[in-house]
């Protein structure tokens, strides 16, 4: 790909030392963003997760969903309800290119 989308690519975590290295002034910058996002984002309904392989093996199941803690969904949430975050997931997947 040879097109740059500045702030794709880097993240910092969120656990010990993860912005311990940014000047005051950038960690409050990239502490700023995070909040608007969030803000902009809502809650966490659940996750879907997809692991690509070096090689497709037909029938492989390695996608799925999880419901971390705090999530909005749940495994006894209604599967319609499900079914429409991982429409969701994949749509956001599809333009991420």
């Amino acid at each position: 790909m040879s097109e740059t989308r500045p702030g794709r690519w880097i993240g910092y975590s969120t656990g010990p030392g993860g912005k311990d290295h940014l000047e005051p002034g950038a960690r409050a910058f990239v502490e700023q963003r995070e909040r608007e996002l969030a803000e902009r984002r809502g809650r966490l309904l659940c996750e879907v997760q997809v692991r690509v392989y070096e090689r497709d093996v037909p029938d492989d199941g390695n996608m799925w969903v999880s419901f971390p803690p705090g999530a909005v969904l749940g495994p006894d949430s209604d599967d319609a309800a499900i079914a429409a975050a991982v429409e969701r997931a994949r749509r956001a997947l599809a333009r991420w290119r």
